[in-house]
């Protein structure tokens, strides 16, 4: 975990940001979900650059990102589907929330069904919110 999703996570937690949300942080909430959900569909086509589309050059974790999307997208046939997505809150750079993906292949791929439970931290690139980086908190295999 990088230094600067540290600072994020522990402003959102210090500061008590994970409770009620004004209007302003609802609709941030909304336009952040869908930054989320507008990366599934590249994804789930497996086109690297589509999806890669929703994370900035700038990210730590862009290289590896696409590293590990082309891995993945050469030796299975996973789909995956938002399922849970929950605003924590901002400091003046990043913005953090909790999100759950589940991720499916078809019967006998070799891949495990898994939900996977992150830390996701997003920053503005050319006035266009991000995908910076994320933590994963945990993975459950084996659901449908």
């Amino acid at each position: 975990m990088t230094m600067t999703f540290r600072v994020a996570v522990l402003l959102a937690a210090t500061l008590g940001l994970a409770g009620a949300a004004s209007a302003a942080d609802s609709d941030l909430a909304t336009t952040l979900k869908a930054t989320v959900e507008d990366n599934l569909p590249g994804y789930n086509a497996e086109d690297t650059e589509a999806t890669l589309r929703s994370v900035p050059k700038s990210s730590p974790e862009y290289d590896s990102t696409k590293a590990a999307l082309a891995a993945q997208f050469r030796n299975f046939d996973v789909k995956a589907e938002l399922i849970d997505f929950r605003y924590m809150g901002h400091d003046d750079e990043f913005v953090v929330a909790r999100v759950k993906t589940r991720f499916v292949a078809p019967s006998g791929s070799g891949f495990n069904d898994n939900v996977v439970g992150s830390l996701v931290a997003f920053h503005q690139d050319g006035g266009v919110w991000k995908l910076w980086s994320e933590e994963v908190l945990g993975v459950q295999f084996d659901v449908k």
